[in-house]
This record gives C-alpha cells, sequence and structure tokens, in this order.
C-alpha cells in the first residue's frame, strides 16, 4: 500500500482516496489510531494523519509509526488551523510536514504526489 491515511471524517476519506487514486496510487484507510498497524506494510510510502480523528496522539503514534517498518514511509499530518498546539505537537512528533486543513486541501494531489515520490 503506497498510502495509509488515518481520518474518520467521510468527506476527507473521500477527498483523499480520490486524490490518491488520480496519481495513480493505492490508498487505504485507518478509521482509529489502534487501526493504523493493520494497515502498515513493507512499500508503505506515506501516512496521513488526520489529527481531528478521536483518539490521535501525535507523540505517540508518530514513534510508533517509524518503528512498525523497515522501511521509512513520510509522514504527514493535517487538522484546523485554530487546534495550533496540536499541529505543533504533530510537528514535534517527527512529522514530515504538518498542513493546516486549508493547505493540505488546497494542493492535496501535488502534496500526495511530493511525500508519496520522496519515500521512493
Amino acid at each position: 500500500m503506497a498510502i495509509v491515511l488515518l481520518c474518520s471524517d467521510m468527506m476527507f476519506m473521500s477527498r483523499i482516496s480520490g486524490a490518491a487514486a488520480q496519481i495513480g496510487v493505492p490508498c487505504a484507510t485507518a478509521m482509529s489510531p489502534a487501526a493504523v498497524s493493520d494497515k502498515l506494510v513493507e512499500g508503505t510510502r506515506l501516512v496521513a494523519i488526520d489529527l481531528s480523528t478521536p483518539g490521535v496522539e501525535p507523540a505517540v503514534l508518530v514513534p510508533k509509526i517509524r518503528t512498525a517498518l523497515k522501511t521509512r514511509p513520510r509522514i504527514i499530518a493535517f487538522g484546523p488551523h485554530v487546534q495550533g498546539e496540536l499541529l505543533e505537537e504533530a510537528e514535534t512528533s517527527g512529522c514530515d510536514a504538518v498542513f493546516s486543513n486549508g493547505q493540505f486541501f488546497a494542493r492535496l494531489p501535488e502534496v500526495l504526489s511530493h511525500y508519496v515520490d520522496l519515500a521512493k
């Protein structure tokens, strides 16, 4: 699987899965932090984390993803711009990039393509 998406928002899932399909990259969705490990497989190139997903704790989740695979997928996170502390926590936890929802969705195919390509 090239992209693993952690997201419980059906609208976001649809938009992100559609953008992944548009650039020809398969995308698996985990609807909870606990379900992420079931979706990670060798060859995963990108993990995208919706910080609005219930139970997301970047300080716990990001290191867990980093140690789950021999290969090192890129990790990006996105969330509401009004949740500055959570965005900052994602950044300090080791995400390769952190975006506000507006930034992320404005450039969605470009962002996915860029981080998938970086992990090759």
